[in-house]
């Protein structure tokens, strides 16, 4: 059996107990950021997300190539109106980390919390970010 985006996203999320799982890409043809994957959405506002680049959590992450982590939303330098996603999805806490595909750095993988915890260490992530670069890879031969 193949193992599926949500196989790694529910392993992912049980690992690092995290509230809200998504992976946001890379749209060339429209030149947004979309939110194409979420596990445990409080709603779908997330489908409808178009972020620029370098704005948002998605953005920011892509437009640096760094990992943005918040462990608590106050710290947020920028208005918490400037971040979509986290309103949306009521988060306190979160990682996002870019993930290399066949561009240089077309989609953000969020982990988020939406009580107070601490974020995860990036190298247990290793093998997640792995895993997930193999399904968009997969999911791009097949489009």
């Amino acid at each position: 059996m193949n193992e599926t985006m949500g196989d790694v996203c529910r392993e992912l999320q049980r690992v690092t107990e995290a509230s809200f799982i998504a992976i946001a890409e890379w749209d060339g043809e429209t030149r947004k950021i979309k939110w194409t994957y979420a596990l445990n959405p409080m709603t779908d506002k997330y489908k409808r997300m178009e972020i620029s680049y370098g704005y948002g959590v998605a953005g920011k992450v892509m437009q640096t190539g760094r990992p943005f982590a918040c462990k608590h939303r106050n710290q947020l330098t920028d208005e918490i109106t400037k971040y979509p996603i986290i309103l949306a999805e009521k988060l306190q806490s979160f990682l996002a980390v870019p993930l290399v595909n066949t561009k240089i750095f077309d989609s953000v993988l969020l982990i988020g919390y939406r009580e107070s915890h601490p974020l995860p260490d990036t190298q247990i992530l290793q093998e997640y970010l792995t895993r997930i670069v193999s399904q968009l890879k997969r999911k791009e031969a097949l489009s």
